[in-house]
């Protein structure tokens, strides 16, 4: 499904297949059913997660190109994970190893919590849905 209008599409074509058995139905109710066809609860849910799925894919397109100039990357670090802690890059999250914090070791990482930040993307993974990222690199880089 690429957006909401291939939904609309096979609402429309379902619609018609049942007009021509003989069966009418409105085009809500056909929206309905594509809707629960394609295993949502109904037509609004499906359409936000359509739009999700495209906020996703754009976000991706963006840091993939991002990573492959091997430019930083703005984030803020919003929760601390077993091993490391989570950047919210905008419309992805991503993986901050604690080792890549600083260049030293931090004992009081609550002071660089809910700032934006420029990180470097070390790794990106599209089918599993992994980007690991760097402070460090970036404090490398500056001194």
């Amino acid at each position: 499904m690429r957006d909401f209008r291939d939904a609309k599409a096979m609402a429309r074509t379902l619609r018609e297949a049942l007009a021509a058995k003989g069966a009418t139905i409105s085009n809500s109710e056909a929206l309905e059913l594509v809707a629960r066809m394609l295993g949502e609860r109904d037509w609004n849910t499906l359409a936000a997660a359509i739009e999700a799925a495209r906020l996703r894919e754009a976000a991706w397109t963006r840091l993939e190109g991002l990573y492959a100039r091997k430019e930083r990357v703005m984030g803020s670090v919003v929760a601390r994970v077993r091993g490391g802690f989570t950047v919210d890059l905008g419309d992805a999250s991503a993986f901050l190893p604690g080792s890549q914090l600083d260049v030293r070791p931090v004992r009081d990482h609550s002071a660089l919590m809910g700032y934006e930040q420029p990180f470097a993307i070390l790794a990106m993974d599209r089918p599993a849905g992994n980007i690991v990222v760097s402070r460090r690199a970036i404090m490398a880089q500056s001194t």
